[in-house]
C-alpha cells in the first residue's frame, strides 16, 4: 500500500455523509492483552499495536475529566480496528457495552468517521448534530494528531459514533499500520 489510507473526506451536509467517511471499527474489551490475542487467534488480526494515551486530553462535554484507557490499533490491509480497555475515570461510556459481571468480552463500541479539519468545520458539524438532537458527549484531543468526538447514537444505532479530525501525523500512522499489515 503506497497511497495514503484516507482520501479527502466527503463534505458533511447531512449526518449520513459521515457514513461515507468511516475508516475504523472501535471495540471495547475487559482485557486489552487478551483481546489482542483473541483478535489475532480467532480472526487473523496479526498486526495490532498498543498506542500511548499519555498526551491525550479528555473532555466530558466541554470540561476536562479524568480518563484512563489502554488502546491498541490494528489492521489487515485497510479498515483500522481499535481495541479499548477502559481503566479508570470517565470510562462508563465504554464499560456499558461490556458484560456487567466483568467477564472477558470484545464488543462493538463505535464506528469512527473522519471529517475536514478546523474549528469552523467542527462547529458546523456540532450544529448539524444539534439539529438532530445529538451532541458530542466526550472528546479526546491529542495535539498534532486528532480531535475525536464521541456521539451517543446507541439508542438509534446500537453503537457510538466517533467523529475525527485527523492531522497528517495520524493519517500517516494509520497508513503505515495498514501497509505493514498487508
Amino acid at each position: 500500500m503506497s497511497e495514503r489510507l484516507l482520501t479527502p473526506p466527503r463534505p458533511v451536509a447531512a449526518l449520513a455523509d459521515l457514513f461515507a467517511n468511516v475508516w475504523q471499527l472501535g471495540y471495547v474489551t475487559t482485557d486489552l492483552d487478551r483481546g489482542i490475542g483473541f483478535l489475532r487467534e480467532r480472526f487473523g488480526l496479526e498486526h495490532c499495536v498498543e498506542v500511548p494515551t499519555d498526551t491525550a486530553t479528555f473532555l466530558k462535554g466541554d470540561e476536562p475529566a479524568d480518563w484512563s484507557a489502554r488502546i491498541a490499533m490494528g489492521a489487515r490491509g485497510g479498515l483500522i480496528v481499535e481495541l479499548i480497555e477502559p481503566v479508570s475515570g470517565e470510562v462508563g461510556f465504554y464499560r456499558r457495552f461490556l458484560p456487567a459481571d466483568g467477564s472477558f468480552a470484545v464488543r462493538l463500541h463505535h464506528l469512527a468517521t473522519f471529517m475536514a479539519l478546523g474549528d469552523e468545520a467542527w462547529d458546523e458539524m456540532t450544529q448539524l448534530l444539534a439539529r438532530s438532537g445529538l451532541r458530542v458527549d466526550y472528546t479526546v484531543l491529542i495535539p498534532g494528531r486528532v480531535r475525536a468526538g464521541y456521539v451517543d447514537t446507541s439508542d438509534e444505532l446500537g453503537h457510538m459514533l466517533e467523529i475525527c479530525q485527523l492531522q497528517d501525523a495520524d493519517v500517516e500512522f494509520f497508513t503505515g499500520l495498514a501497509r505493514d499489515s498487508a
